[in-house]
């Protein structure tokens, strides 16, 4: 079997592979025999074959084609040694096909490119040749021109592997479109969505007319078509002729290319240069769509990286905000002779809607508990619980009754917040001597009183929820504990957990719990309760914040 020997080359190495078997596949999947980190490959990209004692070279119906030596491969070419197939921004040299090795870089003793020399001869080698020429004084203007722009691709693959912001890369990679084209104009737009688009660096000479080059005519033709576009003369240009942002600005010449990879369009660098200025060439095509195709795997790199970035920065803050909510939860629960409480939250996100509170009020020797759950899920509905709690511990402090703290924070809610922002609330305040307790049901979940004997009564709404109305009315209900008897504040997210089937937990599923899990110890009695929302869930994501407050009466 013939054997093949590859040379491949990528912006940042370059690498020899040999393979003794008849097929090679080429791409950016995993499964490829050559992997290519190039977002411009597709995952099966091309194929090199062994067929009747030669080796052949096919795309594999690729987004962005397959170059044999700088042409488009149309369809299955028989390879040479010295062939160079170019996919994206990377070269694969075949240095070696079977007993046939690839002449010597086609460099001259002399050290200059030999004719015929493909275009990915390595950019450093002509590049010292052309210096060494130059200082015998050789006058060799073409090829000068050509080592300036290898030079520049060099360049900007360089500079391209650094670390740097978005506006960063984009200032970079006009500047060295600038110094190797001279344009008049340049401009780099970024693609938003369908058909939306932002200017997202752009450059012009003192003589520049403007935002030409911002025509949604190019936009369309180049950005949403994927295809690079020369014209030399635009009135005579039949894409861009009629549009009228471009006919009125003077533009004689331009240039664009896509940026694009395997996700989609990106955007498109494009420049252009006035009447008595300059017209572009192909060559000048060229290199800008090899600029382009290096710097869209760039510009998706870093868009992914700050991506990252901002997620982290995103989930520090959560963390932040969730540490300072926790602050604000009670550190300890009081413990009055003849009583037991346990309380806890859990939110659904990285901060939570939820808040609960719990207090001894010596001076009336009560002791108050409070279960709020605020509209809305997230940061948001974190800071309406801050200031919700904010309003209620001066009231809360001073003493007052359940029916005299829910109409004043209301108020008050409402006067700070937009109208779709409320909070519902239960309110207990209960005397420890006799167990007898008032409270105020704004808009929540019934509270559970679970008798000692398993009977169970449901504490429904004495009130709207807090801050949705200016002046709410609360009514003030009362009831009794008695020795053994359980009171469940609780927030919706309990009772509306739901099984992979969509079916809720419920409040007949949670009085059944608590009904049988009434005399246990309460911290056991919540990690069972846990335990059970779990064992319903099934893995189905909780979709709401869970709290829960329990108070007892010894007996």
């Amino acid at each position: 079997m013939a054997a093949l020997t590859l040379s491949v080359r990528d912006p940042l190495s370059t690498t020899t592979r040999e393979f003794d078997r008849t097929e090679v596949l080429v791409g950016r999947g995993e499964e490829s025999d050559v992997t290519l980190a190039d977002r411009t490959a597709s995952r099966r990209h091309a194929r090199f074959v062994h067929e009747g004692g030669e080796w052949w070279i096919e795309d594999l119906g690729s987004r962005a084609g397959t170059r044999r030596n700088g042409r488009p491969l149309v369809e299955r070419e028989r390879l040479s040694p010295g062939d160079q197939i170019g996919i994206g921004a990377s070269v694969l040299v075949v240095a070696r096909v079977g007993g046939r090795s690839a002449p010597s870089a086609g460099v001259a003793s002399s050290g200059m490119p030999t004719p015929g020399t493909s275009m990915f001869v390595r950019a450093d080698e002509i590049i010292s040749a052309v210096r060494e020429r130059e200082s015998r004084g050789d006058d060799l203007p073409a090829l000068r021109r050509r080592a300036a722009r290898l030079e520049l691709l060099n360049d900007v693959h360089r500079a391209l592997g650094a670390s740097m912001a978005l506006p960063e890369l984009l200032e970079l990679i006009l500047d060295r479109a600038f110094r190797a084209l001279q344009p008049e104009e340049g401009v780099i737009v970024l693609r938003d969505g369908p058909g939306r688009y932002r200017r997202a660096s752009a450059r012009r000479s003192p003589n520049s007319r403007g935002d030409a080059l911002l025509s949604s005519t190019l936009h369309q033709e180049v950005i949403e078509k994927r295809q690079a576009a020369l014209v030399c003369d635009l009135a005579e240009d039949e894409r861009f002729g009629r549009a009228a942002s471009l006919q009125v600005s003077g533009i004689r010449s331009l240039i664009a290319a896509p940026l694009y990879d395997d996700q989609g369009p990106l955007g498109m660098i494009a420049l252009d240069s006035g009447v008595h200025v300059r017209s572009f060439t192909e060559d000048d095509l060229e290199l800008l769509t090899s600029l382009a195709s290096v710097a869209a795997l760039r510009i998706r790199n870093v868009a992914l990286s700050e991506e990252a970035a901002e997620r982290r920065r995103l989930e520090e803050e959560l963390k932040l905000a969730r540490t300072i909510q926790i602050g604000l939860l009670p550190q300890e629960l009081p413990e009055p002779p003849g009583w037991a409480l346990w309380a806890g939250s859990v939110p659904s996100r990285g901060v939570s809607g939820d808040y609960y509170f719990a207090a001894e009020r010596a001076a009336q020797s009560d002791l108050f508990a409070m279960v709020v759950d605020v509209s809305g899920k997230g940061m948001a509905a974190a800071l309406l619980t801050a200031s919700l709690e904010a309003l209620a511990a001066s009231p809360i402090e001073l003493g007052l009754p359940p029916g005299e703290i829910a109409p004043r924070v209301s108020r008050l809610l409402y006067r700070r917040t937009l109208p779709a922002k409320y909070a519902t609330a239960f309110l207990v305040a209960a005397d420890i001597a006799s167990g007898h307790f008032r409270f105020v049901n704004a808009g929540h979940n019934p509270a559970l009183l679970v008798r000692a004997g398993g009977t169970i009564e449901r504490l429904g709404a004495t009130g709207p929820p807090i801050g949705l109305l200016p002046e709410a009315q609360f009514a003030e209900s009362s009831a009794d504990l008695a020795p053994g008897d359980l009171l469940a504040l609780y927030t919706d997210g309990i009772v509306e957990a739901v099984d992979p089937d969509d079916i809720e937990f419920g409040i007949d599923r949670l009085e059944g719990f608590l009904a049988a899990h009434r005399a246990e110890p309460l911290p056991g009695l919540a990690e069972g309760l846990d335990i059970a929302l779990d064992a319903f869930a099934r893995g189905v994501p909780y979709a709401d914040d869970r709290t829960l407050v329990l108070l007892r009466r010894e007996a």
